[in-house]
This record gives structure tokens, C-alpha cells and sequence, in this order.
């Protein structure tokens, strides 16, 4: 005889199991593409950017992903162009975060004018075009690595400040600050004894949900030619270079454009699980 409680548990189980075939995925995913562009490198069977072979060549015992059309192996430049794509993102997002976390939290301890016109300050900023700014920046001062990495982590310090403001003016708001208040405790007291671990949890999730969206931006800007310079190799910029070879070898393209998708959404699919165990909502982009 089905009872209430199993009426009442029953879609908790369904979702329950969903999210650990996502998490799973997810997880799998991102091991597959963290794999590749660390350990890529060392399994590489040719120089990325020397001519192996023949332009154009399909898949073979010899080159597996086949060749280019200037005849380098695909598969080793596969192997090295994950690199630019895991270690740019993840230092940007960790800038970002750095310096986005320290606004949000003194302007949402802070509060009144201070708060306002930060706030303000960070809808102007949310609302600019990164992908044309960024388009803007990097003509002016260059595409080397510490150039894209800055320029991604200025447009995501704003969408950082949003977050953890909120969730700080939240805590802030709570009963427990008003006590602590009360009691006399300092600024910094409240901020390490009741802010910042009720913030943490939030931190944790957003920080993965926020890497997702960089990885695809900077993969965005590699495949514009605004990352990594040829010949050196790329996810992203392989997709733009072998896009002729799409009919005669898709695999050129397929590849490459696929471990930057596992690296997305695998990122995505573990911070939506972190997310669910600790019971925080993401903030959309």
C-alpha cells in the first residue's frame, strides 16, 4: 500500500537519481577534458606545429585524427591546444573572484550610498557587450596570455560583485548580525564569524558556475583569433582552421569542439550538484 510518505518521496527520488546520472556525466566529462589538456602534451606522437605528413590526410594507423592542410598531426595538436583553454579560464575566474568577492562583500557590509552607487556602477558594466569589448582591448594592448586573462576577468568582476553582494546583504539583514551588533562586536568579527561562512557555500557554487561561462569565452575568443596565435594549437582555434576539412575529415573539427563542450558542461553539470547538496540557487549569468 503506497502511504503519504512514499507519495511525498517519490519525486524527491526521481530527481535525486537524474542529478547523480548528471553529476556523473558531468564528472566524467571533465575528467575526459582536464585529462587531455594536462597529460595531452606528454602522449603527443608528433611536434604540434611540425609539417608530419601529407596535407588533408584522413584518419590513418599513423595519423589517427589524420592531418591538417599544412600536413601537422591533428591528433598531437589536439593533445596540446587544451592547455590555453583550462589554465586561461580558471585563472581568470579565480582574478575575478578575488577581486569581485572583495567589492561585493564591503559594499554589501557597507551599505546606503556606498552600496547604491557600486551597484549602479555594476548594471552599467553587466550591460557592455564582453564579447565586443574584448574585441576592443585586445586590438589595443595585444593577445598574449596575461592580456586575455585580465581582459576575461574584467568583464566577469561585475557578475562576481552582483553575487556576493546579494549574498551578503542577506546575511547582513539576518537576526544573528543584529545580535552580534548588539553585543558590540567589531566589522571584522561579523565578517569572519557570521558573514563569510554563510557566503562560502554560495562562493563555492558560483565560482564553478562562472568558469563554465569563461571557458566558453575564452574558447569564443580563440576561435575569432583573439587567443592563441597559430601556429601554436588551440581547441578553438582548431575549430576555425579546420573548418574546410569539415566534409572530408569532420573529425578536424569534431574533436576538438567536443572537449571544449566536455570541459563546459562538465564544469556545469558538478557546480549544479555542488549546488543541490548545498542547497544554493545559482545566479544566471
Amino acid at each position: 500500500m503506497t502511504t503519504t510518505v512514499d507519495t511525498i518521496a517519490a519525486p524527491w527520488r526521481k530527481r535525486s537519481a537524474a542529478s547523480s546520472v548528471g553529476v556523473t556525466v558531468g564528472g566524467a566529462a571533465l575528467l575526459l577534458a582536464l585529462g587531455v589538456a594536462l597529460l595531452g602534451p606528454l602522449l603527443a606522437p608528433f611536434d604540434p606545429v611540425a609539417i608530419a605528413g601529407r596535407p588533408r590526410l584522413g584518419p590513418s594507423a599513423e595519423h589517427l585524427l589524420g592531418t591538417d592542410q599544412l600536413g601537422r598531426d591533428l591528433l598531437s595538436r589536439v593533445l596540446h591546444g587544451g592547455w590555453s583553454v583550462v589554465a586561461v579560464p580558471t585563472l581568470a575566474t579565480l582574478v575575478a573572484f578575488g577581486i569581485g568577492a572583495a567589492i561585493g562583500v564591503w559594499t554589501g557590509l557597507a551599505g546606503g550610498h556606498r552600496d547604491l552607487v557600486t551597484s549602479r556602477l555594476v548594471d552599467v558594466l553587466i550591460s557592455l557587450p564582453p564579447l565586443l569589448m574584448a574585441i576592443v582591448f585586445i586590438s589595443a594592448f595585444g593577445s598574449s596570455a596575461v592580456v586575455l586573462v585580465g581582459v576575461t576577468a574584467l568583464f566577469f568582476v561585475p557578475r562576481v560583485v552582483r553575487v556576493v553582494r546579494g549574498a551578503t546583504a542577506a546575511v547582513v539583514a539576518s537576526d544573528y548580525v543584529a545580535a552580534s551588533r548588539a553585543r558590540g562586536d567589531s566589522t571584522t568579527q561579523i565578517l569572519r564569524r557570521d558573514v563569510v561562512p554563510n557566503i562560502s557555500g554560495q562562493l563555492v557554487v558560483e565560482f564553478g558556475a562562472r568558469l563554465s561561462n569563461v571557458v566558453m569565452f575564452v574558447a569564443t575568443l580563440n576561435y575569432l583569433g583573439l587567443g592563441v596565435h597559430p601556429p601554436q594549437p588551440s581547441w578553438g582555434l582548431m575549430v576555425a582552421e579546420n573548418t574546410l576539412l569539415l566534409r572530408t575529415n569532420p573529425l578536424a573539427v569534431l574533436v576538438p569542439a567536443a572537449l571544449i563542450a566536455a570541459l563546459a558542461v562538465g564544469v556545469s553539470l558538478v557546480s549544479d550538484r555542488v549546488a543541490e547538496r548545498l542547497a544554493v540557487d545559482v545566479v544566471a549569468p
